[in-house]
Formats: structure tokens, C-alpha cells, sequence
């Protein structure tokens, strides 16, 4: 082979190199910025649901009176709330291990795919 050629065959897989890492850049995003991303921290940081939210005093006469009675409430209504908070965070966490599951399905599937179009691409060339 002479060596034209070589170094224009090294050239179109330098090319097709970087048109792929191009590609995989653009489709993984710009680091924490991606929808994905946000919405997942999002996730974690909600799906512990708890009984237990911080009580806030108004200011006044009205919140002397109303803090002292909803700290009773809330510790007379926790057995009654407690069931529900802890169904609802295993439902949180099998949905969020569920949803992780599917987007690393769909990314093997895109790779699988892009990689036989790759390969389809390189067989029409060469015929």
C-alpha cells in the first residue's frame, strides 16, 4: 500500500474518530447541567418522605398558642402517618432503581445501535 493512501485511510479514522467522541460528548451532555442529571438529584434529595417536617412558629400571640398544640398533633397523628411515609418510600425507591435500570438499557440499545450502523456504513463503503 503506498504510503498516500495509508495516510489518507489514517486520516478517515482519525476523522471518524473524532465524529464519534463528538457525538457521545453531545449526547452525555455538559457534565451536571443535564436534564437528566438535575432530575435525578432531584429524586434522591425527595424520595425520603417523612412524617417528620420542621415545625415553623409564627410570630405573635397567635404562634405562642399554635407551635405547643401542633407539636401534640403531630406526635398523636404519627402512628396514623408513618405507614403511608414508609409505603411511599419504597415505592420511591423501587421507581428510582427501576427508571436507573431503564436509562442504562437505552444506553447499551443506542450504543448496540450505533455500533451496527457504524458497521453497516463501514460494509456499504467497501462495496
Amino acid at each position: 500500500m503506498p504510503a498516500q493512501e495509508q495516510k489518507a485511510l489514517e486520516n478517515d479514522d482519525i476523522q471518524t474518530l473524532f465524529e464519534r467522541l463528538k457525538h457521545e460528548v453531545e449526547r452525555a451532555g455538559a457534565g451536571d447541567g443535564t436534564l437528566r442529571s438535575r432530575a435525578r438529584a432531584a429524586a434522591e434529595r425527595f424520595w425520603p418522605v417523612s412524617a417528620e417536617r420542621p415545625i415553623e412558629r409564627r410570630p405573635g400571640a397567635k404562634g405562642l398558642v399554635a407551635y405547643p398544640v401542633k407539636q401534640v398533633l403531630r406526635r398523636l397523628m404519627r402512628w396514623y402517618v408513618e405507614p403511608l411515609a414508609a409505603e411511599q418510600r419504597g415505592f420511591n425507591d423501587a421507581a428510582l432503581k427501576l427508571i436507573d435500570d431503564l436509562s442504562e438499557r437505552v444506553d447499551r440499545e443506542r450504543a448496540a445501535r450505533e455500533e451496527a450502523e457504524r458497521l453497516l456504513r463501514e460494509a456499504e463503503e467497501r462495496l
